[in-house]
């Protein structure tokens, strides 16, 4: 039950989660990345054209030649809007699925995140700036296509520099957008879209580490720009007698050495904050992953002053604590196991004590174990006793198992009615039963036992009808009286221990008994107090006086017989 009720409340947290939209994110906004891209490409084109007027085309009069007005038309074009049409086709199923979502959430059918559609957005960054790059080294690839089929002489210096150009741009594009998209994506798209995706091991995702950052970065504002510088550089000593102008030598050759050892020195700091950053990171990564296997005994090395060094100082604290509530809970766990264990086996004792604990006693118990409502109390009742006739010459007559098979198999036939009526088994003893019947008002019970007495006369002639071969007719004789009873518990208490029985005292309860051995052939009698009670709904053979056993004083009795009967 505790399992079910847990798993019942992840279900719905998670289905609350993916129809929530976490506060401050908006997952439409991805929406925006389209445009974003082709922002980021047309500032780039705008820089890349800048650079050419202000450089290039005054100075070098083979760029005019590189670079017809038409060409360039549509190599600008072509740079800008194909990664746009290319993000718009890769996010297309994205926005679809938001429309569908938006509707199905207003009529409040909600739905949860495909997995395709989250992993699409978290690659969306990565794909728009691979989109960039790649329109950049087609335009490339045109520059060269022209160079080598143009029949123009241009000279090798210049060649290079106009090859490299949109290469550098693609670049620079690339990252710009890898960046703005991804900022995009965090603040707005991720949140609402990667809350149950899994991250880690997902092979569908094209993670970017932050060492893969760093080098970004390091191209952004170390080796880029330094590579323009020295492309520009070598554009403009290409074909300059270098030996008639030492100076200009120099310089020359101090713009391509700071170029160099800039872009070298930038890549090798890089490399050491990415590991003075990623390291840690990619520690703590793995330490979590084990620590979600189970090894609640992970811990991280404290080797830094930093963030870092508090982070994993954290983090040891954390799995402290969760390996000692991990424990406790252990603990808990088999302690619940035995107990639940211990009330299986009370569940087993209590039905096999059902067997023989009255209805009564077990409904008082189950209400309130400590049994209040078991003291003794005057309580009107309708108290019905049977036994078979002849039971001593029959197990004389019969084996002690086909005898008590025989018993079990008529008192079986007799437990549905009884029930049916209200009675309660309240004691048996070999060949005779002692019913309690007390619901209701007193004319009620007492035409139940009735009714229950005359259906176990039925069920008696029935069952020797079709009883096998081995033993005479089975008779049952009955006796009903009615009257005020002491009815609760009875303790006995002595040194051996400490016994309890639940029954009916009183002089009500031993004139019915008396009755009942009175009884001859499968009578029903009843006493004067039943005889009142039922006279008008059933019908009844006055005995007169009669004597049974151990009375000093005789007693008026009726018969039951089978007749008319009208509703109690």
């Amino acid at each position: 039950m505790l399992l079910e009720t847990l798993n019942s409340r992840r279900s719905r947290f998670l289905a609350a989660s993916n129809d929530a939209t976490p506060a401050g994110a908006n997952p439409k906004k991805i929406g925006w990345l389209p445009p974003l891209v082709l922002l980021v490409n047309l500032a780039v084109l705008g820089l890349l054209i800048a650079y050419s007027f202000l450089n290039l085309l005054p100075d070098i009069p083979a760029a005019h030649a590189m670079h017809p007005r038409t060409y360039v038309q549509w190599a600008a074009a072509f740079a800008v809007l194909t990664p746009t049409a290319a993000s718009l086709v890769f996010l297309w199923p994205v926005f679809a699925w938001l429309r569908r979502r938006t509707t199905a959430l207003a009529n409040a059918t909600g739905g949860e995140i495909p997995a395709a559609i989250a992993e699409r957005a978290a690659n969306a960054p990565l794909a728009l700036a691979a989109f960039s790059l790649l329109g950049w080294l087609l335009v490339t690839a045109f520059v060269v296509m022209r160079a080598a089929t143009g029949g123009l002489e241009i000279p090798p210096g210049h060649t290079v520099h106009f090859i490299s150009r949109p290469a550098l741009a693609g670049l620079i594009a690339a990252l710009a957008s890898f960046f703005a998209a991804e900022h995009l994506c965090r603040a707005q798209v991720w949140p609402a879209l990667l809350a149950s995706t899994p991250i880690a091991g997902n092979r569908r995702l094209r993670r970017v580490r932050v060492w893969h950052r760093l080098l970004g970065l390091w191209l952004v504002i170390s080796a880029l720009p330094l590579a323009a510088v020295a492309l520009t550089t070598f554009a403009r000593v290409v074909g300059v007698d270098l030996a008639a102008d030492p100076m200009l030598e120099r310089l020359a050759h101090v713009v391509l050495l700071i170029a160099v050892s800039g872009a070298v020195g930038g890549a090798w700091f890089a490399w050491l904050v990415s590991r003075s950053i990623a390291g840690p990171l990619e520690a703590l990564e793995a330490a979590t992953a084990r620590l979600s296997e189970g090894r609640f005994d992970t811990r991280m090395p404290v080797n830094a002053t930093d963030e870092f060094g508090s982070l994993a100082e954290g983090f040891n604290l954390a799995a402290g604590r969760l390996s000692r509530s991990y424990a406790e809970l252990e603990t808990r766990n088999r302690e619940l196991a035995e107990a639940l264990d211990r009330v299986v086996f009370l569940e087993h004792v209590k039905r096999g004590l059902d067997r023989f604990v009255p209805e009564t006693v077990r409904r008082a118990i189950e209400k309130n174990p400590e049994a209040p409502g078991l003291a003794k109390k005057v309580t009107d009742v309708t108290v019905l006793f049977l036994d078979i006739e002849g039971y001593s010459r029959l197990s004389e007559q019969l084996p002690r198992a086909a005898l008590n098979a025989l018993v079990e198999r008529y008192f079986s036939l007799f437990m549905a009615s009884i029930r049916a009526e209200g009675g309660d088994i309240n004691e048996t003893a070999g060949d005779g039963l002692m019913i309690i019947f007390k619901a209701g008002r007193p004319e009620e019970h007492a035409c139940a036992a009735v009714r229950a007495a005359l259906a176990i006369r039925e069920q008696t002639g029935v069952a020797n009808r079709d009883a096998v071969a081995g033993h005479p007719p089975i008779a049952v004789n009955i006796g009903i009286n009615s009257g005020e009873c002491d009815v609760g518990a009875t303790r006995f208490k002595g040194p051996a221990g400490e016994r309890w029985t639940f029954t009916a005292s009183g002089p009500a309860t031993n004139l019915a008994a008396r009755l009942g051995d009175h009884a001859n052939g499968g009578q029903i009698l009843v006493a004067a107090e039943t005889a009142l009670r039922v006279r008008d709904r059933f019908v009844l053979r006055s005995l007169g006086l009669v004597s049974p056993k151990n009375l000093s004083s005789p007693v008026e009795a009726w018969e039951v017989e089978a007749g008319h009967q009208t509703v109690c």
